[in-house]
């Protein structure tokens, strides 16, 4: 017995495409945290620029290429061989962070420093003390700040504890632990680098779990504000019905029965005392009866006035 493709694939729904899940590499990182620290490298990136044109007297440019997470493991594997680390505290913030740039970038920055033109002929070579020592006043610089661009996620006091010409030995983070990687470009006339800034996951979660709070509590304000005064505005616009009345009074129902045409009710409303403005059973107004033109008018009065 034969049956028909049509109708069994007219009667299914079509799949999503499948995606591929790495299981060693567990995605920590929220997308409102990924881009609270695109944000703030970003900021970085543009004060650092300022820091380097006029500390290396040759146009520099600090941009952000991509921030990602990976393992720790992962991080030092893909490091250059010849590169520097510069080890750093962001206190209060519990850990260390590293920024790595290659010892040739570094030779480049040097020369500037000392007046040269920067050329691509340096010496591989590792730093001496001076030379370590104007790094150190250069990063200096350029971690207040980056400290600034912190700032929306975290108040901190980045310090630059060590230069390690040897990443293996730092002990920022396990091997299998999570680490948030920003990779910028530093471009310096016409010579094009690399400069990775990692900070392990641990250290930035109870911040960005702060900063996270802090903007949807923000966030949640703006609306609860915003539907507030909608409200407001579309009951402005509802029509009530208004009445204009005397004090009540109370009879029995044998006298409601008696009445008849010609009748005449005492209301008990003295004459000096104004009407009551009322909508659904609220007083909120007193007036006086009048006209205006041909129509019954009332006149809205302070009934604490005589």
């Amino acid at each position: 017995m034969g049956y028909s493709n049509q109708a069994t694939s007219t009667g299914r729904r079509p799949r999503a495409g499948a995606r591929t899940y790495d299981f060693r590499r567990p995605v920590r990182l929220a997308r409102e945290d990924a881009h609270l620290l695109k944000v703030a490298m970003q900021t970085f990136g543009r004060q650092a620029t300022t820091v380097l044109t006029t500390s290396l007297r040759a146009v520099s440019v600090l941009s952000l290429i991509q921030v990602e997470e990976m393992s720790y493991d992962e991080f030092l594997t893909g490091l250059p061989e010849a590169s520097i680390c510069a080890v750093m505290s962001l206190e209060p913030l519990q850990g260390k962070a590293l920024m790595s740039l290659d010892l040739s970038t570094l030779m480049v920055m040097i020369d500037h420093l000392l007046g040269g033109r920067g050329v691509d002929e340096q010496p591989e070579r590792q730093l001496t003390d001076i030379e370590q020592m104007l790094i150190r006043h250069l990063m200096g610089r350029a971690l207040r700040e980056f400290a600034y661009a912190m700032e929306p996620i975290a108040v901190t006091r980045p310090q630059l504890l060590t230069l390690e010409s040897n990443a293996q030995f730092v002990q920022a983070a396990a091997a299998t632990d999570p680490v948030i990687v920003a990779r910028m470009q530093l471009v310096m006339g016409e010579r094009i680098n690399t400069m990775d800034l990692c900070m392990p996951y641990a250290m930035l979660q109870p911040a960005l779990e702060q900063a996270t709070r802090s903007q949807d509590r923000g966030e949640k304000q703006k609306q609860r504000s915003a539907a507030a005064a909608k409200t407001t505005r579309r009951l402005n616009d509802v029509e009530v019905d208004v009445s204009i009345r005397f004090d009540p009074i109370r009879m029995s129902s044998s006298q409601i029965g008696r009445l008849a045409v010609g009748d005449v009710i005492g209301l008990g409303h003295r004459t000096s005392k104004p009407l009551e403005v009322t909508s659904a059973t609220s007083t909120f107004g007193y007036a006086i009866p009048g006209a205006s033109g041909k129509q019954l008018a009332a006149l809205i009065v302070d009934p604490q006035e005589q």
